[in-house]
């Protein structure tokens, strides 16, 4: 298993879905859904290592982006890298014409989300899981500018 998929497993499956939870659930880096043409990993480096990451799910169809398996690994987290790199995949998804983001939120990090724009809302395939939070985002469309 690589660095991004280490980050992953520690600092979300081991950490909300170990062994004894209600939602048990082991990380599969092999899961068809990480592989999908449409589906895009964002990492944060920091000294050449893995210290965080995003999989970007586009729905270009319905104009959406949906992040996946969010996570700053434990010895870099309030620092202020999670804005950061959230700042860094909303830039990305605006370039490939999205207008919402959706995610689902652990409780613990809810406040994180609201604090950089996240309103609870439902979306289509969003957590059915009674200890996670679906948020969306919507992003405004930048006015163009006429040339004079």
């Amino acid at each position: 298993m690589g660095p991004l998929y280490d980050v992953r497993k520690r600092c979300i499956f081991d950490k909300y879905n170990g062994k004894g939870s209600e939602y048990y659930c082991e990380y599969d880096p092999g899961w068809p859904d990480e592989h999908k043409p449409t589906n895009q990993p964002l990492i944060l480096l920091a000294d050449d290592m893995v210290i965080g990451t995003i999989r970007i799910d586009l729905k270009l169809q319905q104009g959406i982006a949906v992040f996946r398996l969010v996570a700053i690994d434990d010895p870099w987290r309030g620092q202020g890298l999670g804005t950061i790199m959230l700042n860094m995949a909303e830039k990305y998804v605006r370039r490939c014409g999205v207008h919402r983001i959706c995610l689902n939120s652990v409780r613990e990090a809810f406040g994180f989300y609201t604090q950089n724009g996240f309103h609870p809302g439902r979306w289509v395939g969003c957590t059915l899981n009674t200890t996670e939070i679906p948020v969306t985002k919507e992003l405004t469309v930048p006015s163009m500018q006429l040339a004079a």
